[in-house]
């Protein structure tokens, strides 16, 4: 079976603010699961703890690995994080994290537009490579259902699952960094400037491509899997 590979250079925070115009809570839960199989962040179940049970702690030796391999909205989600304390619960960082969520939200766009996919001045809109890369990424996604129906979710392991969470692709139970990113989407989609949207559908280049659903109509429809994903499941 072959193995979709992510569009070169593309990380699975990126996806919203390329796919649809804007940064949403999943690209930041994404990103946390991303960090933590890049050994970078541990994530933790607690069954015990009254707010869900998931502590983030960064990872022994994170902050030199991270000066090496994390992009710059990595590093500042990272340091917010860190800046919780050592061990930080899903509740602590909901109430702590909303200026560090901004500043990554930012950092984002500024890599988005650094990469040449939106344009300087208009960051909702997309540059020719940016039109070009979103084709990629409907390829990926097409790739990434294909997999599951051949193999089921549980095919998304190691570097595809971010993505295929952004997708919602995944089954909740299907393991413990999935529960974790159903759990925080559902603690911090409610916080002030990350509520979905009306649905919206922004116009697109070359949306002929596929002939399935495209992944702006996916993400912004209640009653398809990653539009689940914006709305807190």
């Amino acid at each position: 079976m072959h193995v979709p590979v992510p569009p070169e250079g593309l990380r699975p925070g990126q996806l919203g603010v390329v796919a649809i115009g804007r940064v949403i809570i999943g690209d930041i839960a994404a990103t946390l699961v991303d960090l933590a199989q890049r050994g970078l962040l541990r994530i933790d179940e607690d069954t015990a703890a009254a707010d869900g049970g998931w502590l983030l702690t960064l990872a022994v030796g994170a902050r030199s690995r991270s000066a090496q391999s994390a992009v710059e909205y990595e590093q500042v989600l990272l340091d917010g994080v860190a800046g919780v304390g050592k061990t930080g619960s899903l509740s602590v960082l909901a109430a702590q994290l909303p200026d560090t969520l901004e500043r990554t939200r930012h950092a984002i766009v500024r890599d988005a537009v650094h990469h040449g996919w939106l344009h300087h001045l208009h960051h909702d809109q997309r540059t020719e490579q940016g039109e070009e890369l979103v084709v990629r990424i409907r390829a990926f996604q097409r790739d990434l259902r294909h997999l599951k129906s051949a193999e089921g979710p549980k095919a998304f392991t190691g570097r595809l699952l971010p993505y295929a969470l952004h997708f919602g692709l995944t089954d909740p139970a299907q393991d413990q960094l999935v529960r974790f990113a159903h759990a925080l989407t559902a603690t911090f989609a409610d916080l002030p400037g990350w509520k979905p949207l009306e649905h919206t559908r922004p116009p697109i280049a070359l949306s002929e491509v596929l002939e399935k659903p495209s992944i702006d109509e996916q993400m912004m429809d209640s009653m398809v899997g990653a539009g689940i994903w914006l709305t807190g499941w």
